[in-house]
């Protein structure tokens, strides 16, 4: 992140047509260094400037502890994705992007990625059982994926907290900070930056970043107006803006609908903000350009310490972390045991979702309780058995509502006439016309009845043509869910394999430097005209730290590494599957609802017409 403020217009003018052009000749470059696993690192580095500069823009939520980070992501989003637990804070950064498909991918430090559905979410996050920790030693990062409009033009990560200690600068993740567009620095309304907080900022300040601060909760105090008064006077000269929001009233109003709420918020005044980022492509454009000068430095000093460096040790060095280190290989296999449990768990609830459905409502409850058990066909049976029991409650109600009148009219009439209304059918009494017009009116409620009963049957002939092709879909998406499941496990074990066979590999690799020798030329010939180009957003001096750099790069001499030694592997390295073996401890349970489990048995009876004629005196 770099400040692009004061930057002439005709240097930003063309910034939005230059970004596709520059990662295309960055990923030619990362394909050509990729081959050397010496530069693996900066390598990664390269590829993330990559991966960022074609994401949206991105931005960095940054505080201490318990000032409602996460409540405030959650806001944004609407709805409480991100787990909030008093007790165990966010444990790992997390990146909010959008996907089609909601889903939480967990990148591990050793390169793993695994995928797990959003109910794993609180366990990667906050959770704080045995599996929980392991998971999290070894997290990187997260990615969670949600299909929600806010994050279409930008990319919200919820951070760990801040770590200060009394009178020391704050500590968090530089290379963090340098990937993102744009910083929000969260405060909690009553609760003032502390000293370690501001010379972090201040650090940042130096580097032409200026965070956005947020106060948040100003729903629990009465003073926040006056409390971000005084923060402007301590901290606003290192600041882009100020921000007043609270973000608990911003999730309650988005969840019960509540505009007055969501005014007090004043989440649109954040909201604002969060568009103002995304729609600055210039700045975008210069951020990932300085990037990619400073990757070139740290490029530069790869090429200049591996001249300098044994590379048969460097491989032995590499070789015994992995093959020799038995304690490093249990912690990562103890690792992935725990991630193929949790598969497992998640396993036998799929194939044990059908075993206590025996009635329409409860098919239906459980269809609506897991995502994955919806199709068209899905879709239409669940809005026709909707509609079938809508109906027959309507019905029901007509039915007692009739029932109650009649029951009152029959008791006065024993009252009267010594007998109940269904005699007085077979007789003639002597009344006014009292009971005439009551009875005429138990006729119009039972015509009403009949009419409600013929909507039933014709619901339930409607929902019953659907009941059997319905749970051969709903098996077949159990199936195919199932089918997932082993298909994580699979990758997961081809991902050990593949390791297993890539550290064979190093041996091989100790004199593979014709790669970087290409990327020299590849920088000189190619990359460098394209970024002294005088439409590019970048100042003289950024110019002329570029050519000092790549001559530097230039000056390097790989060619005289030959051929060197190979080291012999030692195949120490943990390499069992890991066994799943569950169709046999979790069988499919069968879906096999009949039209009687479905339809309802005690539908009352249409009542009886009433035909009483009675004699006047």
């Amino acid at each position: 992140m770099t400040n692009i403020d004061n930057m002439p217009l005709e240097h930003t003018a063309s910034a939005n047509n230059i970004l596709p052009q520059l990662v295309d000749r960055l990923r030619q470059l990362y394909g050509i260094i990729v081959q050397n696993t010496y530069v693996k690192d900066t390598a990664k580095h390269l590829n993330r400037i990559i991966h960022d500069a074609n994401n949206q823009t991105m931005v960095l939520i940054v505080g201490k502890e318990r000032v409602g980070k996460t409540t405030l992501v959650n806001g944004l989003l609407g709805r409480c994705v991100l787990p909030v637990n008093d007790q165990n804070p966010t444990g790992v950064n997390t990146f909010l992007r959008y996907g089609e498909q909601e889903e939480v991918k967990a990148y591990f430090l050793d390169g793993v990625v695994a995928v797990f559905d959003m109910s794993k979410l609180e366990l990667l996050t906050t959770g704080d059982t045995f599996a929980s920790q392991i998971l999290r030693e070894h997290l990187d990062y997260l990615e969670v994926y949600l299909k929600n409009d806010l994050l279409k033009s930008v990319t919200i990560i919820d951070s760990v907290s801040l770590e200060a200690g009394a009178g020391e600068m704050a500590y968090f993740s530089e290379s963090l900070i340098n990937r993102v567009d744009e910083i929000f620095w969260v405060l909690r309304s009553g609760s003032k930056a502390i000293d370690a907080e501001i010379l972090l900022i201040e650090t940042l300040k130096n580097k032409g970043v200026e965070p956005l601060c947020i106060i948040n909760g100003i729903d629990t105090n009465d003073d926040s107006e006056a409390f971000m008064m005084a923060e402007k006077e301590r901290i606003g000269h290192l600041m882009s803006d100020f921000v007043s929001i609270s973000a608990t009233n911003a999730l309650e109003a988005r969840q019960t609908d509540n505009i007055e709420l969501w005014k007090k918020s004043h989440y649109d005044d954040l909201i604002a903000q969060v568009h103002r980022v995304a729609a600055n492509c210039d700045k975008k454009t210069y951020t990932v350009l300085i990037r990619f000068l400073q990757w070139l430095e740290r490029f530069r000093f790869e090429l200049t310490v591996i001249p300098q460096r044994d590379p048969f040790q460097s491989a032995v060095e590499n070789i015994e972390k992995y093959a020799g280190d038995t304690q490093y290989e249990f912690s990562r296999y103890q690792r992935d045991l725990a991630i193929v449990q949790e598969y497992e768990q998640e396993y036998e609830q799929v194939a044990n979702v059908f075993k206590k459905v025996q009635t329409l409502y409860q098919l239906l409850q459980t269809v609506s309780q897991n995502d994955y058990l919806q199709n068209e066909i899905v879709e239409s049976f669940t809005e026709k058995a909707i509609s079938y029991q809508q109906m027959l409650r309507e019905y029901r109600n007509m039915h007692s509502e009739y029932m109650r009148e009649y029951e009152r009219l029959d008791a006065q009439h024993k009252k009267i006439h010594g007998k109940g209304l269904m005699k007085a059918i077979f007789g003639h009494h002597t009344q006014n016309q009292f009971f005439k017009e009551r009875v005429n009116k138990l006729n119009e409620q039972q015509a009403v009845c009949i009419a409600q009963f013929k909507k039933v049957q014709e619901a339930e002939t409607s929902m019953l043509q659907l009941v059997h092709s319905v749970q051969n879909d709903l098996m077949d998406l159990v199936k195919r869910r199932l089918a997932r499941i082993e298909q994580k496990v699979q990758e997961l074990n081809h991902q050990r394999a593949k390791e297993k066979h890539q550290l064979k590999l190093y041996a091989e690799k100790l004199n593979e430097f014709s790669c970087l020798i290409e990327a020299q030329g590849y920088i000189k010939e190619a990359i460098q005209p394209f970024l002294m180009d005088d439409k590019l957003p970048l100042r003289t001096k950024d110019q002329e730290m570029l050519k000092e750099t790549i001559n530097s790069i230039m000056t390097i001499d790989l060619s005289s590494n030959g051929l060197l030694a190979r080291s012999q592997m030692n195949h120490k390295m943990e390499n069992k599957i890991i066994p799943f073996e569950v169709k046999a401890k979790y069988p499919l349970y069968a879906l096999a609802l009949t039209e009687t489990d479905v339809v309802s048995n005690d539908i009352p009876e249409i009542p009886q017409k009433l035909d009483i004629q009675y004699n006047k005196e």
